[in-house]
């Protein structure tokens, strides 16, 4: 991938990211799936999961400078979700990457229509 396409991929994610709290790993899976086609796609769901984590906790600390982070919830959210994170990563070199790019796919649409309001 060019020097350049990485970096508008890495501030778009970024932007998305900052601005929705969430967000940039859907870009990057995109992005990355087009651009790095040498690379096996659970290498990209593992990038993405890598940079995903440097951008929540920029994103972290710009909102809790501006007062828009609840902190005791975020800690305890994050806690919560360590051992969720761990079983995922296990499971993603024990899947197969249509099923993963298919669980990708129905959770992006289903939180799609979601937070549209169509569900």
């Amino acid at each position: 991938m060019g020097k350049i396409k990485m970096m508008v991929v890495g501030i778009l994610s970024g932007f998305v990211n900052g601005l929705l709290g969430t967000g940039g790993g859907i870009v990057l899976v995109f992005a990355l799936g087009r651009f790095l086609k040498e690379k096996e796609g659970k290498d990209i769901f593992a990038v993405t999961l890598t940079v995903t984590m440097s951008m929540s906790v920029v994103s972290a600390i710009v909102y809790g400078f501006n007062g828009g982070l609840e902190l005791g919830t975020g800690i305890r959210y994050g806690i919560a979700a360590i051992p969720g994170g761990i079983i995922g990563a296990c499971l993603l070199d024990k899947l197969k990457l249509e099923t993963i790019k298919k669980v990708f796919g129905v959770l992006v649409l289903w939180v799609g229509l979601n937070m549209a309001g169509v569900i």
